[in-house]
């Protein structure tokens, strides 16, 4: 067993250590949340598109428009409608699918990529 004087606790180097850990966790936070609150957004948004009634006759350009305007009113930017929106013709359904991809500038030339996909499905024009 150590003596007493040698069982000192934290040293100097693990503090900074801990303190630059929770830096760069704090900082990863911060550059990383905003993307995911807006994809909470857009999930939203495709959910309230998914229960409109005559949502399965409306065209790709409708859809785009209905989506964009939604965008509008709930601040979500950088993601346009028209670019990312495919619709996928099925027996008596139809899939809206919303696949997009953010990239996050996080320091010098390193970026994070976030892929995010959404899709709902809804009756089809018969």
């Amino acid at each position: 067993m150590r003596s007493r004087n040698t069982q000192r606790g934290a040293t100097f180097w693990s503090l900074m250590f801990f303190l630059a850990l929770l830096g760069f966790v704090m900082f990863l936070g911060f550059k990383l949340v905003p993307p995911y609150a807006d994809d909470f957004k857009v999930k939203a948004v495709m959910d309230s598109l998914a229960k409109q009634p005559d949502v399965g006759s409306l065209s790709k350009a409708a859809m785009a428009e209905s989506l964009r305007k939604r965008f509008d009113i709930d601040s979500i930017t950088g993601i346009d409608p028209g670019k990312y929106l495919t619709i996928e013709q099925r027996p008596r359904t139809r899939v809206i699918r919303f696949d997009y991809q953010v990239v996050v500038p996080l320091m010098f030339n390193v970026s994070a990529l976030l892929e995010f996909e959404h899709a709902r499905e809804v009756r089809g024009v018969e």
